[in-house]
């Protein structure tokens, strides 16, 4: 496989302060993936709003800070807290840019986000807050680890392979992880598939692909949202379009992303022309079904708004 996606991190230089780091964490990450190669353990990454995140907060008093936890996830894991507090003295400026930059790299958008990681900082699994405890925290870790093992097997067997059968134990190692960790830390192993099978003869872009092209849609969204309505619909009806091999679903997932940009009252009109489109696609499906919840809903609405008695 190609070099990990974190090069831009290393580029920081990091002060060894670790004044608000719990014990037996490592705010560095640097160092963390350092130990985490000598001592062949793995990374458990905590993102974490530490003084402000109540489901943070929750899963360091439940778990973290439990002697179970303590005694038992460093056998496996090097522990690397990255912390986005509010009270800016808890971590030093040069900690601060390390984890915005991490937090880009890995694409986290909520707190907490906990990343399982090999050594080199590639992500096998994503998690949360969880309840049970300590132990039950420790059962859910091991599960994840397995994925892992998985994905490990997967790519050593491609190593020994060429051309498609080659790429189809790669994707098998894939499988393992879920489409939307492949789709955004795995674009470079998704390009030697593709480079090993041109014709996608194994379905690759159509499943984790798409999955690739769809975070780039809020991007564009973003963008056109100053336009209105039907600049928006467009931008979706052109999105799906360029990818004619799309599942009913995928295309109901994209048109959906839309709605999420649209502001009623003046794109009340497009928004419930969308959700006609999306229910259209597969009524059965999860989002079929929400779009004709939502699409209802609105109806009666702008119904009961019409049959009101206006204002004199």
């Amino acid at each position: 496989m190609r070099a990990p996606l974190f090069a831009l991190v290393s580029a920081v230089s990091l002060v060894s302060s670790q004044a608000s780091v719990p014990e037996g964490w490592v705010s560095d990450f640097e160092k963390a993936k350092s130990e985490a190669a000598s001592t062949k353990r793995d990374m458990l990454l905590d993102f974490t709003g530490s003084d402000w995140c109540s489901w943070c907060i929750r899963l360091r008093k439940e778990v973290f800070d439990l002697p179970e936890f303590k005694e038992a996830a460093p056998k496996d894991f090097v522990l690397v807290e990255l912390d986005f507090p509010q009270d800016a003295s808890r971590v030093t400026p040069e900690i601060r840019t390390q984890n915005e930059a991490l937090q880009a790299a890995y694409s986290v958008k909520g707190y907490p986000t906990i990343y399982l990681t090999d050594a080199a900082g590639k992500p096998y699994a994503q998690t949360g807050y969880q309840k049970g405890g300590a132990a039950g925290y420790l059962k859910h870790l091991e599960e994840l680890r397995e994925i892992r093992v998985k994905r490990d097997a997967a790519f050593a067997k491609a190593a020994t392979l060429s051309g498609t059968e080659k790429a189809a134990a790669i994707k098998l190692g894939l499988d393992a992880l879920g489409e939307d960790l492949v789709a955004i830390h795995y674009k470079e192993t998704l390009k030697d598939i593709r480079e090993l099978d041109p014709q996608d003869t194994l379905g690759v872009d159509a499943k984790f692909g798409f999955v690739a092209a769809l975070a780039n849609l809020d991007t564009l969204l973003m963008e056109k949202r100053p336009a209105g309505g039907e600049a928006l619909r467009a931008v979706g009806d052109e999105f799906v379009a360029k990818h004619p091999k799309a599942t009913p679903q995928q295309k109901q997932e994209a048109l959906i992303s839309v709605l999420n940009y649209l502001a009623p009252p003046k794109d009340n009109q497009t928004a419930m022309k969308l959700l006609s489109d999306v229910r259209a696609l597969d009524p059965e499906s999860e989002s079929g079904k929400r779009a004709a919840q939502i699409l209802g809903q609105l109806t009666e609405r702008l119904e009961a708004e019409k049959a009101a008695p206006k204002a004199k």
